[in-house]
């Protein structure tokens, strides 16, 4: 006998990132940069949009991952929350180019996740001696396996997060 399991809908709520920017992460340099970059422009109105869309390129040089450039295909969730450093999570598919890391068998059916706190807000977003803004990501194939992930402060960069 099998089990019926039926999945929980996931709802986005009005939300909104956009920037560019590069995490250095020391403990992640043997053998590779320590370093990722990242370029979104992502947005959900449900008042004027039927789905999430934008886009999202994460460009990888870290120990610990496939080197790559993955972008994202789909905007499949969108939440954002908080006042004084909003935070924003992002979740959907997406395609990775390994011809920069030379995977041997590309893996497929990507999935990513990406959080952002944006701490410094549009008031100062280049203020010195601030607290930098936040990435965090992961991608993992279709069989659940890691494929590259991250998590830093913004080295270069600001990417202001808007929500609700």
């Amino acid at each position: 006998m099998s089990t019926l399991s039926i999945p929980a809908f996931a709802v986005s709520d009005k939300s909104r990132a956009e920037g560019v920017g590069q995490v250095f992460i020391q403990s992640r340099t043997g053998g590779a940069a320590g370093t990722f970059d990242i370029r979104i422009a992502v947005h959900f109105n449900p008042g004027a949009d039927e789905y999430p869309a934008g886009s999202i390129t994460i460009k990888t040089d870290l120990s610990d991952s496939l080197k790559g450039i993955f972008n994202a295909t789909t905007v499949e969730l969108i939440n954002s929350y908080g006042k004084h450093n909003p935070t924003i999570y992002i979740t959907g598919q997406c395609k990775g180019d390994f011809a920069v890391g030379g995977a041997a068998a590309p893996p497929k059916g990507l999935r990513y996740w990406v959080m952002i706190a944006d701490n410094r807000g549009q008031v100062q977003p280049q203020a010195p001696g601030g607290t930098p803004d936040v990435v965090g990501f992961a991608i993992h194939d279709r069989n659940g396996n890691r494929i590259a992930y991250g998590t830093g402060p913004l080295r270069t960069g600001n990417i202001s997060v808007e929500p609700e």
